[in-house]
């Protein structure tokens, strides 16, 4: 093994031992900036019990969602399509369950799909 492979290697095995266990994409909380509204965890009430179609609609709304209408509810799982936080038309999956976005997929932008 060359010197400049083991020096290497040492030195991603450094970054690892520092990171303290943590993946580099693992999220510690509340991600800050643009993508805080996907992350935020759900604002719950008194009653938690099962998220409706208007519930889900309603939390969308509070994280910055605009033009937010229910597609269908499939099982224990809400589709939603929304124009996001920075304009993008998604489609949001959220658990019915917890209030959680579950998934996320970009159609469009504003007014118009892809």
């Amino acid at each position: 093994m060359s010197t400049r492979r083991i020096a290497s290697l040492a030195l991603v095995w450094l970054f690892a031992a520092a990171s303290g266990g943590t993946a580099f994409g693992q999220a510690m909380g509340a991600s800050p900036g643009p993508f805080a509204p996907y992350d935020a965890p759900p604002a719950r009430g008194a009653a938690a019990g099962q998220v409706d179609g208007e519930g889900a609609a309603r939390m969308l709304r509070g994280r910055g969602f605009t033009n937010v209408s229910v597609v269908r509810r499939r099982g224990p799982t809400i589709i939603l399509e929304a124009n996001g936080p920075r304009g993008e038309r998604v489609q949001v999956v959220v658990d019915s369950n917890s209030g959680a976005i579950s998934g996320m997929k970009v159609i469009g932008y504003g007014d118009q799909r892809y």
